[in-house]
């Protein structure tokens, strides 16, 4: 009995529990309903819950070689119960670990999703988000995935796939997508001291573009550059095209595409950290331009608890929506991240 009580300590001692709270209150105008499928043509005051998450994640030597088990249960929280569900699936995986690199399976960002955040400064944040200006920010079901280890101490590749499970097929509506990589992912990613650069690709991935035309799938190509210099001053860029594919018997989205690009500048001094970033996708088919400009103020209070301020605007620039036309979206807000 001694020895089955002392088992589950042992077990839990890899584990390591983590979280992140992300509260704020802001004021927001949202004449193109990004915050909200319905739009608002007024300001208003609302408090904030920006990607807060608690997780656990962890590894077990399973005595061979260097091999050993990986996991993470992640999920998002809803610290102000503002919402139905207080808590929502984020990375959710398990796998192997060693020598030939990492192979796991579960749900998680994908690899273009991955190689994004590098330049979006408000990543998480607010409406900054990137995924408000382009597609591509996705967490991905059913995922396989593995990644080489770092070759000549200098590159990183990956490749994932996704089984289509029966969904409608995304090139002909009277068939359906059964395959193991229904939808697939690569990347490679370059990283040498405060140097990073990285590509990656979508393939066949479900949904559609952000405003360019209807579609039930899109390609995506994605580039991003990063580089940190004297550990105060980083710079990111980041540029995509996304292009709707066609469905036989169903959607024609093949002439659809977007081109979506993005740059970024942070500054930090002392207990500040002063962030800009700016960016646009057009549209192809539609003309339709989506700009960002994000402001933002960080100040680090301790090792775990930051302050913020920002301010958010984006202009889709050739498009009317609920009869306004170029509609804006503006928010400014301020906030807490606490970590642990």
């Amino acid at each position: 009995m001694g020895s089955l009580m002392v088992l589950p300590g042992a077990a839990l001692a890899d584990v390591k529990v983590y979280g992140r709270f992300n509260v704020g209150l802001d004021g927001q105008k949202d004449e193109i309903g990004l915050d909200s499928k319905e739009g608002s043509t007024t300001w208003r005051l609302q408090d904030q819950n920006n990607s807060s998450r608690l997780g656990f994640k962890g590894s077990h030597d399973i005595g061979m070689g260097d091999m050993s088990v990986i996991y993470q249960l992640e999920y998002g929280t809803n610290p102000d119960g503002s919402e139905s569900d207080e808590f929502s699936e984020r990375n959710i995986f398990m796998g192997l670990q060693g020598a030939f690199g990492t192979a796991k399976v579960g749900k998680f960002d994908t690899p273009v999703k991955e190689i994004g955040s590098k330049a979006d400064q408000f990543n998480d944040e607010s409406i900054g988000d990137i995924t408000n200006l382009m597609v591509g920010e996705t967490r991905a079901n059913n995922m396989i995935q593995y990644n080489t280890p770092k070759l000549g101490n200098l590159v990183t590749l990956t490749a994932a796939v996704a089984p289509g499970e029966g969904r409608e097929a995304l090139d002909n509506a009277n068939d359906e997508d059964n395959g193991v990589a229904d939808t697939y992912y690569a990347s490679a990613e370059l990283e040498q001291g405060p140097f990073y650069a990285a590509v990656a690709y979508a393939g066949d991935q479900a949904g559609s573009l952000k405003f360019d035309g209807s579609t039930v799938g899109v390609d995506i190509l994605r580039a991003t550059v990063a580089v940190e210099l004297m550990e105060a001053l980083e710079i990111g860029a980041l540029y995509q095209q996304a292009k709707g594919i066609d469905q036989d018997n169903g959607v024609q989205g093949g002439d659809a595409e977007e081109t979506s690009w993005l740059g970024s500048i942070a500054y930090s001094y002392e207990a500040f950290k002063f962030k800009v970033q700016y960016g646009q996708t057009s549209g192809d088919q539609t003309d339709i331009d989506r700009t960002e400009l994000a402001v933002g103020i960080d100040y680090k209070l301790s090792k775990a608890l930051t302050a913020q301020a920002y301010y958010v605007t984006y202009e889709d620039e050739g498009r009317t929506v609920g009869g306004i036309d170029d509609p804006q979206t503006d928010s400014y807000g301020l906030g807490l991240v606490f970590k642990f």
